[in-house]
């Protein structure tokens, strides 16, 4: 009996997974797969530590429900022309990937299947709505969020989709490789010993962290979301991250309950949108995930400072607030919104540091990374991206800590060791490799450089820049 392939990528979950649900309605044994290529090897060392962890539950509860998750690789191509071959595969079946490579590739094996009578199907599952869905007036693609939300918001998302009724198993199963072979840890090091105490891994984790955050905390989410000091946020980002939960299932959650009226939905479900917004922009100019935006920001004068940026990763700048947020990023792999655009301002205006250099380094780190996002928050901030905040908008370290952490809680929970017990700012010291010598019992005096004179060179910079710019157009 032929099979149904369902290649599995950023989804790894059963219910509102198009690909799967279509894919087990027409009663042909269904082949769940995932394919360990060379471009997944080479992501973060987080990243795919967490990927693993995935992959585990994601086969747990196929296993529940009488299936198998199978894992092969592989150049995606030859992996599945050979399952094709030796398995009468019928159909195959996949959920849309947005960035350039993914597209060029799913397109080429689509290309290829087809005229071999094949029938490749892709669905969107990834998003609540494909980029090309959303439209300006004149037929173009929108560069600035607000415009976006107020025309993704007017849309009918389609609802979210039930787990598959039935899942039939084929005869004879492909051999799989084993995910401990993968070694998707190996990069990681020690640290996952600390952070596997902070996921929360699999469907059902996620859907139990989002009801919990419906019954506690949205309803402060609008007044308290940038508090360092409090925990408001769903944490979602890092199930969102592999799939684990869809935003159609968490935008219809939420407005099941509540109206885009109420500020605290409409404030949290905006995040919702600049997901999608990210991935827009990523489908419409696909240089986003790696090159300025804008393409006169390729000559501003970045500075290469290696040990200010080495100072900036192991968060020893002598800046509290910088160096708590760089080392929650450590200890938990992730970081709080709020401080992401706090670290992020640092190193590309007091140190007039490349962007680039924090975006690679938060791919590294990140367990909810998300290459479109990453890019379009830290092009954000830098001032090089759409919809950008200036260049001259620097943020003030200090003050954003007295407006969001006025106690002090956050920068505490993250620098201040407290011998007698386990805490985040001892964890830091224990993960960190040795060869970088920190010792818990020392703290920069003073930090890289004055807050003051950092923000007056990088307004300098940018003046000169303008200049350069208005000067070469005159010319």
């Amino acid at each position: 009996m032929s099979v149904n392939i369902v290649w599995l990528r950023r989804d790894l979950r059963i219910s509102d997974n198009p690909a799967l649900l279509e894919a087990s309605k027409s009663g042909n044994p269904l082949l769940p797969i995932f394919i360990l290529d060379r471009e997944t090897e080479g992501l973060g060392a987080a990243f795919k530590w967490r990927l693993g962890l995935s992959l585990e539950k994601l086969d747990e509860s196929l296993r529940k429900l009488g299936t198998r998750l199978v894992l092969l690789r592989g150049e995606p191509l030859e992996v599945l022309r050979k399952l094709v071959t030796n398995y009468k595969a019928k159909k195959i079946f996949w959920n849309r990937l947005y960035d350039q490579d993914s597209i060029k590739r799913d397109t080429h094996i689509k290309s290829f299947f087809e005229v071999r009578g094949i029938p490749v199907s892709s669905y969107e599952g990834m998003l609540m709505l494909s980029p090309w869905k959303l439209k300006t007036n004149s037929g173009s693609f929108y560069k600035v969020f607000t415009p976006f939300w107020r025309a993704l918001a007017r849309e009918e998302i389609e609802q979210s989709l039930p787990s598959p009724s039935k899942m039939v198993s084929p005869q004879e199963w492909p051999k799989s490789e084993k995910l401990i072979d993968w070694e998707l840890d190996k990069d990681i090091g020690k640290g996952k010993v600390y952070l596997i105490k902070k996921v929360r891994v699999g469907e059902e984790a996620a859907k139990l962290r989002f009801e919990e955050f419906l019954d506690k905390r949205i309803s402060q989410y609008y007044l308290s979301r940038d508090r360092l000091d409090k925990v408001e946020s769903s944490n979602l980002s890092e199930n969102l991250a592999y799939g684990e939960i869809s935003p159609r299932q968490i935008w219809h959650a939420v407005l099941k309950i509540y109206s885009l009226n109420d500020n605290n939905s409409e404030m949290f479900v905006r995040q919702l949108a600049w997901r999608d917004f990210a991935w827009y922009l990523c489908f419409h100019c696909p240089h986003i995930l790696k090159k300025n935006w804008k393409s006169e920001w390729d000559d501003f004068p970045w500075t290469e400072n290696s040990d200010a940026l080495v100072r900036w990763q192991r968060g020893i700048t002598g800046v509290p607030i910088v160096d708590a947020g760089m080392r929650e990023l450590y200890v938990t792999g992730r970081m709080h919104n709020r401080v992401r655009m706090i670290v992020a301002s640092y190193l590309t205006k007091h140190l007039l540091i490349d962007w680039r250099h924090g975006l690679n380094w938060f791919a590294d780190c990140l367990i909810d990374w998300d290459p479109a996002s990453n890019a379009l928050g830290w092009q954000w901030v830098a001032g090089s991206g759409p919809d950008a905040s200036p260049f001259f908008r620097v943020f003030n370290p200090e003050l954003q800590s007295k407006k969001f952490d006025p106690k002090g809680v956050y920068t505490s929970k993250f620098l201040k060791v407290k011998s007698e017990f386990q805490c985040e700012a001892q964890e830091y010291y224990d993960m960190v490799p040795k060869i970088w010598r920190l010792k818990k019992d020392e703290y920069p005096k003073m930090p890289i450089v004055d807050l003051r004179v950092g923000r007056d060179r990088a307004l300098a910079a940018y003046s000169d820049f303008k200049k350069h710019q208005i000067s070469g157009v005159s010319s």
